[in-house]
This record gives C-alpha cells, structure tokens and sequence, in this order.
C-alpha cells in the first residue's frame, strides 16, 4: 500500500523510478555535474553557537538520565548502589516511559515554533521549562528529601517535566541550525587550488548533521563518565546537580548567539492547516458528483486544489475557494512531506535496539565482573567513545572516498544496513547474557554478580554506534533535506516519533525484562530489527532513484536557467534563493 501510494506520488509529479536518458538536459545536466568534485560548504558560524548549545544540553540529558537505572532500581545497601529499590523492572518501565514522553512531546515544541512565537522563541520558553525539571530531580535527591520520602515522587514529576522541556526544544534545534545555510542551490566555485568543485547542498546539510550528531555525543560522553562517578563517590544529588548546571550554561550559550541567528518567524499552523486539508479533500472526494474524479485522481489530496482540471476533479464553490487557508502548492508539499514522514515508521524497531543502552544492558552490567569504582552505568560510554572517533573518519574519509570511486551509498541503503548492526548488538547482548546465565558464580550468588567481564559488552555498544552512524544521522539529515520550506520543524518533529513508539515497545516488554528471561528479551529484539531491516529495504530502496531524479532534474532547472561567470570567469550555477539571502536578519 505503501508503495503504491508513492507511485501515485511520482507519477503526479512526473517523476519517474528511472532517469529518461532521452532528455538532453538531464543529460547534460548529469554530465555536467559529475564533471566537477562534490563538496560541502562549511559550517555557519552562527550554527556552531547551537552546536555548543547541544553539547550542553546533551551533557545534561544524557549526563542526568545515566544514574537513572541504578537510582529506582536499587537500594542504599545494593550493589551498585541505588536510592528508590524499586527493582529492575520498574527502573526499565519509567525510563522507558520517560523516553517515550521526550519523543512524544516534539510535535508540541513544533506546532508552537511553527504557529505562534518561531523556532528562537520556542528554545528559549522551553528550555526554561527545562531548566525547572533539573531543578526538581536535585533537590528531591538530597539525603534530607529521600529520607523523608519526596524521592520518588520527585523524580516522577521531573521526568514530566524534563520530558516537556527537552521535547519541546528537540525537534527544532537540528532545523533551526540547519536553517543557517542561507544559500540552498548547488554552485560551482573556485579553490584556492585552482581546482573547479560543485557546492552540493545535500551534501552540506550531510555535513552539518554528522557534526551535530558528533556534538551530541561529545556531551553524551562526559556526561555520562562524570556523573556516574559522582553519583559513586559523592551521590545522586550531585550527579544530577552538575547536568542542572550544565543545562544553564548552554541556555546562556544560545543567547550568546542571538545576533548571529537567522531566526524563521512563525507562520500559520502548518498541523492545523494540513488537518484541515486533509478534512476538506476527504469530503470533497466523498461527493456523488466526484464518483468519476476519484477514478481518475492519483491522490485524494488533489481535491483540496484549487486548479485541479488536470485531475477531473470538481470545482470548488466561491464559499470553499474563500475558507481555504492553503494553495496548490502547499497540498503539493504535504504529499512531499507525507511521502517523506513513511520511512519513519519501521525506524521505530530499530530504536527498540538503541533504548537497550539506557535500561536493560545497564542492569547487565551490573552483575559482571568490574574493576572496583568502576560504575556499571559508565559502561554505556563506549558508544558515544566510538561515534566521537568514528564520526570525522566517516564524513571526512570514507564518504568522500566513495564519491571519488563512483560508489554509490545512498539514504537507504545507509538506514538499511543501520537496522542490520542494530539487530547484530543484540544478538551480541544474547550471547553475553547466556554466558551470564551460565556462570557458576552468578548461579551460586543468585544472580547477584557473575565473573563474566564487564568488558566483553564493547563490541555490543561499537555496534549500535556504527548503526547510529548510517540510521540515525541518516534519518536526522534525509527529514530537514526531504521536509518543504514550510514544513521543517513539523517534519523533524515527526522523525522523532520512531523513538516514542520505540519507548512504548519496550514499555510493554519491561515485564519481561528480568532474570532468567533476558536472553530471549534480547534475541526478540534482534529478530525484530533484522526482519523490519529486510521489509524496510523492500518498501523503500526505489526512494533513492526519485531522489536522484529529483536531484537531476532540479539541477538541470538551474542549467537552463543560465550560468553566471565570477570575475575569473569561473561559471556559477544560478542560485534559487539568492534573494532569500538578503532577507537574512538579526
């Protein structure tokens, strides 16, 4: 169904699953741009303030939420040691339900920014919500406040509120620094080298994404070394004290900015109005005098057009033509953006891979073999370890290399083979847990520890990073890239919600997760990854052929328009949005 419905898709935009090679711009267009090296431009300098305004709000959220598992899930006398002793599970349901309201409440954070105060105004309101969630989770985890009992419900009033401030501000963060690249044409310019190379937007959004993505993990990891000692050798108060801390330098760092910022203003509500649409063209279509139109229509959405003869579909009455708050060409952008948003439903089994991280292979840890003062929540680190080394090497060597060979890495594929690693940590979390059960210490113990190393989980968490490298920032980068003009905090709002229907899917299986089941728990996981990778791949490797043809023949539309010639009488491509450059303000 899926498939089909991108078919109609391409066929009404006239795109095709091949580039008709009989078109001698296309042609020349192709040839022209393989003739010249792609490059990315660089980073804004008004998009590194937001880069370090997510590092310190990653340090907080990743840095705070670590000491989480061991904080409910054991008791003062355990080992490791905890506050709440609630035990496993309910460690495991909470963070997950506290995942699950991070990536519920986005769509929120986008539907402000978008309809009434902008993405700039948005941050800052709910990073001030934020803020007060940090707040709450310190002081309730004093000594004083845990004797007395306000522990837990504390920490059940701040993952709401943490969970309505981060959610608020995550979905426009990424857009909002992506929005810095003012000029989203591709040009042709000259090096200092002499060298002639082809600026590609794609690629530069590529770029900037893998460094975001670089950022959040750079703060994920001090984060989440640092509290974890605190938490063992000061306590959770201060464990949670440093990330409240954190938070406040990086809303100061993102008012540091303000002057550098091209900062989007709010427009009508694009969930609104695309609701409305949505309404209006499903009773269009249901009219007995559109019986016929319907037949011949190749989207139901094309009956909220205005100019819509080619589809035979009906004419509005001068009532509907004067209530409608859209156009031909936004209807145009919702189809875009609802072919775009398909991807993100199977995503949602890969994050159920990924959320292991925060909970289960946490409580795992637990029982291994570890150096004394080395927490079990620090093990974690070495995926944040792996992507901070292999983030650069990826963007900056292998990317590259396989532009200059001719090999083709598309969207796609990257997301395909992301779901393939995740599915492999897992059946790697399975061995190691089998080996756990196995252990004649931890029989003898009760489970309480195993001689097994805590050390054999590297491979585990070197996987899922590697799997984060082609799924995540892939997903991240196809959904500001994919999203129309109008539509980029709705979009990026929308990829998110894999990771909330991930949370309620490992909400549902956090009974489960407890000894003697967790070899099952984690080869469950892996089975599902693995066969949503195949069904993935199945319903949306022809995505990367339109992509193609949609970049050549938005290209071929620069070719014709002319060329420009600098004053070395190098040729530039004509930009589209020049002029929206000099809307550019402060």
């Amino acid at each position: 169904m899926l498939k089909e419905d991108d078919k109609k898709f391409e066929a009404n935009f006239d795109i095709t699953t091949e580039v008709d090679y009989e078109d001698d711009v296309i042609k020349d267009t192709q040839r022209n741009a393989n003739s010249y090296r792609h490059v990315a431009e660089g980073i804004p300098i008004a998009a590194w303030f937001i880069l370090v305004n997510e590092f310190c709000e990653r340090f907080a959220y990743y840095g705070g939420s670590v000491p989480f598992q061991n904080y409910v899930q054991n008791g003062p006398m355990d080992d490791p040691a905890g506050a709440l002793n609630r035990g496993q599970s309910t460690a495991t349901a909470l963070q997950s339900f506290f995942t699950f309201f991070c990536y519920f409440t986005p769509m929120l954070g986008a539907l402000v920014a978008d309809q009434y105060i902008g993405r700039y105004w948005t941050i800052i309101i709910f990073s001030i919500v934020y803020m007060l969630g940090w707040l709450i989770l310190t002081t309730t985890s004093v000594p004083a406040a845990l004797e007395s009992g306000a522990g837990f419900p504390g920490y059940i009033v701040s993952l709401i509120v943490i969970g309505f401030g981060t959610g608020g501000i995550k979905g426009i963060v990424a857009p909002l620094c992506a929005d810095q690249y003012r000029r989203t044409d591709n040009y042709v310019k000259e090096l200092k080298t002499g060298e002639l190379v082809l600026v590609d937007y794609d690629l530069s959004i590529q770029h900037l994404y893998n460094w975001f993505y670089w950022a959040i993990n750079v703060g994920s990891l001090l984060g989440g070394v640092i509290c974890p000692l605190l938490e063992l050798n000061v306590g959770f108060w201060a464990a949670y004290l440093l990330p409240t801390c954190m938070f406040a330098v990086a809303i100061m760092v993102f008012i540091a900015g303000s002057k550098c910022y091209y900062k989007p203003g709010p427009t009508d509500s694009v969930i609104v109005k695309a609701w409305n649409l949505v309404k209006f063209a499903n009773k269009q279509a249901k009219l007995p005098e559109n019986k016929e139109a319907r037949k011949n229509c190749k989207d139901i959405l094309d009956f909220a057009k205005r100019n819509n003869e080619m589809n035979a579909v009906s004419s509005w009455s001068p009532d509907q033509h004067a209530t409608a708050k859209w156009n031909d060409t936004f209807v145009d952008e919702l189809k875009q953006a609802v072919m775009a948003c398909k991807i993100f439903i199977p995503l949602s089994i890969y994050w159920v891979c990924y959320n292991q991280l925060s909970n289960n292979l946490l409580s795992q840890a637990g029982v291994m073999s570890r150096p004394a003062g080395l927490p079990n929540d620090i093990m974690n680190n070495f995926d944040p370890i792996a992507l901070i080394i292999f983030i650069p090497i990826t963007d900056g060597l292998v990317y590259p290399f396989l532009r200059r060979m001719n090999i083709s890495f598309p969207s796609q594929v990257r997301i395909t083979l992301g779901f393939f690693l995740g599915a492999l940590s897992m059946v790697y979390a399975a061995v190691v847990q089998h080996y756990i059960y196995m252990d004649e210490e931890f029989i003898l113990s009760e489970g309480k520890s195993s001689s097994v190393s805590v050390f054999l989980q590297i491979p585990c968490y070197l996987l899922i990073a590697f799997s984060e490298i082609f799924a995540s920032i892939t997903s991240m980068e196809y959904a500001y890239t994919h999203a129309p003009k109008s539509m980029k905090s709705l979009v990026s709002a929308v990829s998110l919600w894999p990771n909330c229907v991930a949370a309620l899917i490992s909400l549902a299986i956090s009974p489960s997760a407890k000894d003697p089941n967790m070899v099952w728990v984690y080869t469950g996981v892996a089975i599902g990854a693995f066969a949503f990778g195949i069904l993935y791949y199945y319903m949306f490797r022809h995505y990367d052929v339109i992509d193609e043809q949609f970049r050549l023949k938005k290209m071929a539309d620069q070719d014709a328009a002319g060329y420009g010639m600098n004053e070395k009488n190098v040729p530039i491509i004509v930009a589209e949005a020049e002029s929206e450059a000099m809307e550019m303000h402060h």
